[in-house]
């Protein structure tokens, strides 16, 4: 039937009717009936457009193709006519498509079936064919079955085929004869183009990928970059994504910059492997494999910088040979050249060549004088690369220079130099085996070696050392050595000995290494006077040996002893003076004659007069110490030994506080004979008048010394400490712990209690400003005993307070950093018992540590403390919560997954904010006293404030 439609088709005949009216409808019907069609069939309209896309675009009849196109689309939707049968006819080349060229890059128009194209112009840069964008490529699509993007599977094969013609490109022109400079910049500035739009299309298609398919891209390098002017394809592990500040605050650029490969962020590039930025472990293993190159590409200055980031958090477990043999350490030849001005030496100049070595080549300078003497290669003179070379294989100067000492001419003993040496030596002998003076470990017995009994003085002529070095070796003069004899060791000196050269002798006799300065310090502490020593603040009362003391003033006439009182299990024969003899070593009762009678009472007389005289000394050296304070700890007929051991306990002011203080404990009731009185019941009257509390008055026979030494007395009589049911607490104000003295009982104007504070404020906040990174290496402490404890603190059956000790070492986690989610460090437990239970738990958990960091971190923002001061460890034995070593804080997870793990509210914060402030206290106090827990109440009462406003901010009642 006749139809304008279909005029466009040539190989459609159609039915001549010849009346001008039109067919009616009746015989429209009929004919359809009998068989005459309406539409032509699908087979000849797909043949037909066939042919037509096969001829040249020159040959092609467009309009007669356009409108074919439409004809059948329209005939291609739903419940259309050709729809249920298209799908046969897929396969035919009739839509007009666009194609981008991989060889020149030009965009070609071309005829392509619908399997074979597609309706996004962007996959064009991809060579594939793209519908013609004049078309209307959405319902074509649709209607055809067209699909907008190709399978990841074929992008992935094109990428790889861009590749492979990318680099038979650059091979060709690297072949090609002349000058091809030109040339070369063109091709690399078209192929760096072409894939960065590769990549930008594929990151649109990033969520279709999944892992597998893409994880085989990892072992290619697909990914170009240009280096020393050259095109290189990388694989995605050499590649990182560029920062958005490429430079430091400094300018100087990133170390990832200067070794790697950097390239914009892409979401495709980052499933394929490309990372923000290399892992320490990367860093260390590319120095391993090329350190040469690395040096080359950093300099010597950032290469030290990589040391120091190595070293800080060394990316290994234990040391390989590979680690020790391979040569990537820096070392320096030191040259000294000395200056000369006018002819006349003026100064020295050092200069220094830099070089990769092994550890084992590399020397560690603790002693620069045997340096100077030979030359090496030194490690550089920072403390923690010291330790990172010393762990390598590295080792100390004075390891290596072996030292040999010859005396010359004759060797005298008691003489004038050596007598007067040697009692040098045994005065300060205290004080150079003091733990206070220096962190230097001594050896196990260094107390025997200072003992005269095993340490001998003389004095030789002439004393040479010879220093050897590997096949070299120098004779120099020193003044002072030690030798050994037997099992007593010998101290050889000179006439005109140099106190240095006796430092460096005692200071290998007594320290495990000793160093330069080391040496320096022990022989300012032997050549300093005492006077000079104390003012500098050295703590020369622990060598305390009293003179003879100058005539002292006529006593005063003695006070009235108030009755101290007995213990019930005390019998009726023991007095004071026969514990003063008991105390004294002799336990037979004197005989009353004449003789023992005189020379007890000459004793007593003398003992008397020392007794004053040391009080004066004491109350000289420490004149704010109340006199009569100072007389209560000497006691009566105090000895020599009795008089240093007050010294040392007043100069190591334990005794300060509660001297001048009202030290907040007293009993509630009793008279001075010690007989109690009757006490009501506080708590059930409720009178606030009742429940107020007065300080006592200060009475000489109740001071906190006198209190203290009666109970050191009344020990042996197993006299019992007073109950806590007859005590009352008096809470004082922090900041006037130290200005209590003779005037506390004067009235205190408001300005002055706010000096206080704001001066306790300070103090609390410079302790948290002094506190640590967490060390990477973890901790361990042996378990430690804190003796000489306050009044009234008995924590063990000793009277001793035991710390526990702590093994704990880096767990990796997850993450692979050693740290939890925000950056704090996280350890387990590394006891034999713990080593495989502790692991296990925080690999099941580690939920709970991110959990955990992330309420340690919102309170380091209360207290204004850094959260690299802070770590998370696991042990599952003990009973220790969290501890402080050396000023980090660890805080024990199992106690969080306990107690709050599942419920993490305002009672969780409120505990773990207590928990932090007892262990910033520690920053103040080691000791668990009175001290520590004021300063705790004080951090508490400080930062409560700053709780509260975290708290309001997570909705939290």
């Amino acid at each position: 039937l006749k139809n304008d439609e279909l005029k466009i088709f040539p190989f459609v005949k159609f039915l001549q009717w010849n009346s001008s009216e039109g067919m009616p409808s009746a015989h429209r019907e009929f004919l359809i009936k009998l068989g005459l069609r309406v539409d032509p069939p699908l087979s000849s309209i797909m043949t037909f457009m066939e042919r037509e896309s096969s001829k040249t675009a020159e040959a092609r009849d467009h309009e007669t193709h356009g409108a074919a196109l439409r004809y059948l689309t329209s005939r291609l939707g739903p419940s259309g006519l050709y729809e249920s049968d298209f799908k046969h006819y897929r396969h035919f080349k009739f839509l007009p498509c666009i194609r981008q060229d991989l060889e020149t890059g030009e965009v070609v128009n071309e005829m392509q079936s619908p399997s074979a194209c597609y309706y996004n112009p962007s996959c064009l840069v991809m060579g594939f064919s793209v519908l013609d964008p004049t078309l209307d490529q959405i319902q074509i699509a649709n209607r055809t079955k067209c699909e907008k993007d190709p399978p990841t599977q074929i992008l992935l094969k094109r990428l790889m085929q861009l590749v492979s013609i990318s680099q038979a490109k650059i091979q060709y022109l690297e072949n090609k004869a002349g000058n091809i400079s030109d040339e070369r910049k063109k091709l690399n500035s078209t192929i760096l183009t072409l894939f960065e739009q590769v990549f930008l299309y594929l990151s649109t298609r990033a969520s279709d990928f999944d892992t597998r398919s893409v994880s085989a891209m990892s072992k290619i390098p697909f990914i170009p970059c240009k280096t020393r002017g050259q095109l290189v394809f990388y694989l995605p592990s050499q590649v990182f994504f560029k920062k958005s500040s490429s430079t430091s605050e400094n300018g100087d650029t990133s170390l990832a910059e200067s070794l790697f490969q950097e390239i914009e962020y892409n979401a495709f590039l980052s499933i394929a492997g490309v990372k923000l930025e290399p892992s320490l472990t990367e860093l260390f293993e590319l120095m391993l494999k090329k350190p040469d190159e690395v040096l080359d590409c950093l300099g010597e200055p950032k290469y030290k910088q990589l040391l120091r980031k190595i070293a800080a958090d060394p990316p290994f477990k234990h040391v390989s040979k590979d680690i020790r043999t391979c040569p990537f350490l820096l070392g320096y030849l030191v040259m000294d050249e000395e200056l000369e001005s006018d002819g006349k030496t003026s100064a020295t100049e050092q200069k220094a060549q830099f070089v990769l070595a092994r550890a084992e080549d590399i020397f560690i300078v603790d002693n620069s004088f045997l340096r100077r003497q030979f030359s090496m290669l030194v490690s550089p003179m920072e403390q923690q690369l010291e330790e990172f070379y010393n762990l390598i294989g590295s080792k100390y100067v004075s390891q290596v220079v072996k030292k040999e000492f010859q005396v010359e001419g004759r060797a005298q003993r008691n003489t004038p130099l050596s007598i007067s040496f040697a009692e040098r030596i045994e005065e300060r002998a205290p004080l150079l085996l003091s733990s206070s003076i220096s962190s230097r470990p001594l050896i196990s017995n260094a107390s025997k070696v200072l003992n005269k009994q095993y340490l001998e003085i003389v004095q030789v002529d002439d004393i040479k050392a010879k220093y050897s070095f590997g096949r070299n070796s120098k004779l120099l003069n020193v003044t002072c050595c030690s030798k050994k004899s037997g099992q007593n060791m010998v101290l050889c000196i000179t006439e005109n000995f140099d106190w240095f050269d006796v430092g460096t002798a005692i200071g290998a006799l007594i320290l495990e290494r000793c160093q330069l300065e080391d040496a320096f310090f022990l022989s300012s502490l032997l050549e300093a006077s005492l006077d000079t020593l104390r003012s500098r603040g050295f703590p020369v009362d622990r060598i305390l040996r009293p003179v003879a003391p100058p005539p002292p003033p006529p006593p005063p006439p003695p006070r009235p002893q108030p009755p101290k009182p007995q213990p019930v299990e005390a019998k009726p024969n023991h007095s004071i003076s026969s514990n003063t003899s008991s105390m004294n070593g002799s336990t037979e009762p004197v005989k009353p004659n004449s003789t023992n009678q005189s020379k007890q009472s000459g004793q007593r007389e003398g003992d008397e007069n020392g007794g004053a005289g040391f009080e004066q000394i004491l109350s000289q050296m420490f004149p704010h110490f109340p006199p009569d304070a100072i007389r209560e700890l000497l006691g009566p007929n105090p000895s020599k030994d009795k008089a240093r051991e007050v010294a040392n306990q007043l100069a190591s002011g334990n005794f300060q506080n509660e001297t001048q203080n009202n030290i907040g404990i007293e009993a509630a009731g009793g008279d001075q004979n010690g007989s109690p009185k009757p006490q009501k019941d506080i708590e059930s009257t409720h009178n606030p008048k009742k429940e107020e509390m007065k300080a006592p008055k200060k009475k000489p026979s109740s001071s906190f010394m006198g209190k203290m030494l009666g109970s050191f007395r009344h020990q042996s009589h197993s006299a019992k400490p007073p109950s806590s049911e007859n005590t009352r607490v008096i809470h004082q104000h922090a900041g006037h712990a130290h200005n209590s003295g003779p005037d506390s009982n004067k009235p205190s104007s408001p300005a002055n209690d706010a000096a206080h504070q704001k001066s306790l404020e300070s103090i609390l906040q410079q302790s948290i400003e002094s506190s640590r990174s967490v060390g990477g290496a973890g901790v361990s402490s042996p378990e430690t005993i804190l003796k000489s404890l306050p009044q009234g603190m008995e924590l063990g059956s000793d009277g001793c307070e035991v710390i526990p000790s702590q093994h704990i070492h880096p767990f990796v986690g997850p993450y692979g950093t050693r740290k939890s989610r925000n950056g704090i460090r996280v350890f387990t437990a590394a006891q034999d018992t713990s080593s495989l239970v502790a692991p296990q738990f925080l690999s099941d958990n580690f939920d709970a540590v991110d959990q955990f960091a992330d309420i340690l971190e919102n309170l380091c923002l209360v207290y204004r403390l850094n959260t690299s001061t802070v770590a998370v460890y696991y042990d599952p034995s003990g009973n220790t919560i969290a501890f402080n070593s050396n000023k980090s804080l660890y805080f024990n997870l199992r106690f969080f997954c306990a107690l709050h793990r599942r419920n993490v509210d305002s009672a969780c914060y409120s505990y773990w904010f207590t928990v932090m402030a007892h262990e910033l206290a520690h920053n103040l106090c080691t000791a668990h006293n009175k001290e520590h827990g004021k300063y705790t109440e004080s951090f508490v009462m400080l930062y409560l404030p700053g709780l509260a406003k975290l708290l309001s901010t997570k909705g939290m009642q």
